[in-house]
């Protein structure tokens, strides 16, 4: 009979402790609304868990670099139609101020707006974000472009001095995309054709490649077997004995080349020359707004030629900054179904540790009443077994 109490007693009391444990860890899950409070209570599914919250967290910052990406995007995006607008703007007063009869002070007045407008391209193209320039590539940390300036203040040349590589950031593992773009490349033209000479000198395109871009002035003085050509307003000259086929003039300033044919030159003068294929939208400007000047005394009938190509050279410039969009938003459309098929991924991932670590109410509160039930009954038991006495066997 001893034996048979103490048994008894030894199964009471772990009967009372193991329901109070799992009262304990009962009440902690309906208090806490989570299954697991430490991961002692189930080793394999914490590593489960574990596993589960490295992976939303992974893809947490992968979205949060998708939606900077994003950002960025859409900002170039809207900057570019602010540079077309403004670009557009310009073309179109040019047209309609060339339409009809022009006097110099309309085109004094022309040549204002379009520098107002040259100006506010410098300033759109220097765009940033967060302390990035939308449009310098590897070098995002300072302006894409500088404007250099004449003594009278107004812009000469615009310089890019971003980089030439753009600046990948890694979207999912294996895959970069890039946000901040070249904007050489952007809005440059490099479809180079031959040089254009007007005037009656007799001036016409070497045969060497020239790297002179956008419009320039060519100045032919002295005379036949002496003649001296110029394209940085004198400062380097080159003096040729008019048979020379393929003479390169260099602009001191810049390190530009122009190649003359000067055994067809005739004539002394300033020679307008352009090189087709070579405008972005600041050379195009300042060349426009130059020609509206006129202080190199260009007569009307060659001056309006310049304006009319110059115009359409406007247009083709405003059709390469069209080809931006598709560039710009053929990254967003990746980034945004990247983004959504990443945010579905990512809720799996939550999904599955809420199923793991989450606790399920009902059924917490059916065992808390069974374990609570079977936890009184235990005391129950014990209460009975500690109230026998001597009398209770003798009976």
């Amino acid at each position: 009979m001893s034996y048979s109490l103490e048994s008894i007693f030894k199964n009471t009391y772990w009967a009372i402790s193991m329901h109070t444990t799992a009262l304990n860890e009962l009440q902690q899950r309906a208090a806490t609304g989570q299954y697991l409070n430490r991961v002692s209570q189930d080793p394999n599914r914490s590593n489960h868990i574990l596993g589960f919250q490295t992976d939303s967290r992974s893809k947490e910052v992968y979205l949060k670099t998708m939606q900077e990406s994003i950002s960025i995007l859409e900002l170039s995006s809207s900057v570019v139609q602010s540079i077309m607008s403004e670009l557009g703007q310009a073309r179109a007063d040019m047209t309609s101020t060339m339409s009809g009869t022009t006097s110099n002070q309309i085109r004094q007045s022309l040549a204002e707006q379009i520098n107002n407008a040259l100006e506010q391209l410098v300033a759109f193209s220097n765009s940033e974000r967060l302390g990035q320039y939308l449009f310098a590539g590897t070098n995002s940390e300072h302006p894409a472009y500088r404007a250099v300036k004449n003594l009278e203040g107004d812009i000469i040349q615009v310089l890019y001095q971003g980089g030439q590589e753009e600046q990948p950031v890694e979207i999912i593992r294996g895959m970069q995309v890039s946000a901040l773009l070249v904007g050489d490349r952007l809005f440059r033209n490099d479809t180079r054709e031959t040089p254009v000479f007007y005037g009656d000198t007799g001036a016409s395109a070497g045969s060497g490649t020239s790297s002179v871009r956008g419009d320039i002035m060519l100045s032919i003085t002295g005379g036949p077997g002496a003649y001296q050509l110029s394209i940085d307003g004198g400062q380097h000259v080159v003096t040729v004995n008019g048979t020379e086929d393929n003479v390169a003039v260099v602009n001191s300033k810049t390190g530009e080349v122009l190649y003359v044919n000067a055994a067809t030159i005739s004539g002394t003068g300033t020679v307008p020359v352009r090189v087709p294929g070579t405008y972005d939208m600041f050379n195009i400007l300042i060349h426009a707004r130059d020609l509206l000047k006129n202080k190199e005394g260009i007569d009307d009938a060659t001056l309006n030629q310049l304006l009319d190509a110059t115009i359409n050279s406007m247009q083709q410039v405003e059709q390469k900054l069209v080809r931006a969009f598709p560039i710009i938003g053929g990254r967003i459309e990746t980034l945004m179904n990247l983004k959504e098929s990443m945010e579905d991924m990512k809720a799996s991932s939550d999904d599955e540790i809420s199923r793991l670590r989450d606790s399920d109410i009902t059924e917490v509160a059916i065992d808390l009443a069974r374990h609570q039930m079977l936890y009184e009954m235990s005391l129950t038991a014990a209460s009975k077994i500690f109230s026998m006495s001597l009398l209770d066997f003798l009976k």
